[in-house]
């Protein structure tokens, strides 16, 4: 034991200090990692039956519920304001949406922000649209993320949102839109396939995971928006839209490491307030473009201390006019 207590010291200190884990948690986590390190492979192997089951209810602010908010901010749907339409009519559209790179210290999300997780998967994303107009001059939205695997992550995802106008003007509108989402994203979180490779390597794979972990992030937002557009001519219309959302998360752990199996699930509820800007560019009839800007503020609490981080994205929409 003696010749791994320098290798351990960081470990035991953090874990120690971390004081919102529930005592059986700490415990377990705790032991488990020790005995990764400080002791044989078959030792390690008496306590793979080990399961860690429970749940917590995360403050607002923990590294994990701003990470289940910077992933329901990447998903929202930005649909514009809301435009006069035909009952009946049908539009067709594809997004594309620049998911923001996490650096080294946003990546420190596990445990209260003393596990750096492996999240910067891919860069970008596509959703395929469709807006279908209704009686009452509403519009009804869906934008939906099939099961595809990229970046070992899967994704199952359906955004929704019904507006309509509520002052129309030639060159100015004001419209509302109710909307929400809901999902999962499904993949090695806690446990990727790199860390995993490191074998018993306390620095590269400093919890000792054993096999690429199976874990799920639940998503479920409701929200309410306001948007002003403007037409500055009869091809292009710039946009402004601020919304209120309410988000619940939940992560589902299902990670092996240290001899220990993880079931523990993380739940977060709580308000978000995006911000959007953009403009549409129509290139014919029944062909427009739209690109914008989007923002959410965030707040989290890293080492003690609150700060601000937000996420800001770009998407751009292409949409055909069927009827």
């Amino acid at each position: 034991m003696d010749s791994c207590a320098p290798q351990i010291a960081p470990s035991v200190i953090g874990l120690a200090a971390v004081g919102w884990l529930p005592l059986r948690r700490l415990r377990h986590v705790l032991a488990n990692v020790l005995l990764f390190l400080c002791t044989s492979s078959a030792g390690s192997a008496l306590l793979a039956q080990q399961v860690l089951e429970g749940e917590e209810i995360l403050a607002k602010d923990r590294p994990e519920a701003w990470m289940m908010k910077v992933v329901t901010s990447e998903l929202e749907m930005i649909t514009g304001v809301a435009r006069d339409v035909r009952p009946g009519s049908v539009e067709l559209g594809v997004e594309s949406g620049w998911i923001p790179s996490l650096d080294a210290a946003q990546r420190r999300i596990g445990f209260n922000g003393m596990k750096e997780e492996n999240v910067n998967r891919t860069p970008a994303y596509a959703r395929p649209r469709i807006s279908v107009g209704l009686p009452g001059n509403l519009s009804f939205g869906l934008g939906y993320i099939p099961p595809v695997r990229l970046g070992g992550i899967r994704p199952n995802h359906l955004a929704w949102s019904l507006g309509r106008p509520i002052v129309s003007r030639p060159r100015w509108r004001l419209g509302g839109r109710v909307q929400g989402q809901f999902g999962s994203l499904k993949g090695d979180i806690t446990c990727d396939r790199d860390t995993v490779a490191a074998g018993q390597d306390p620095i590269r794979n400093p919890f000792g995971c054993e096999e690429p972990s199976n874990d799920k992030i639940r998503v479920r937002v409701v929200g309410l928006e306001l948007g002003s557009a403007f037409a500055a001519t009869n091809r292009i219309e710039a946009y402004v839209a601020v919304g209120w959302n309410y988000f619940t998360g939940e992560f589902q752990t299902d990670a092996r490491y240290s001899g220990l199996q993880d079931r523990f699930r993380l739940t977060t509820s709580g308000p978000t307030f995006p911000l959007a800007a953009g403009a549409g560019y129509r290139i014919s009839e029944k062909i427009r473009v739209d690109a914008s800007a989007f923002y959410t503020p965030l707040q989290v609490r890293r080492q003690g201390i609150r700060v601000d981080d937000g996420l800001f994205n770009v998407r751009v929409s292409l949409f055909y006019l069927i009827r």
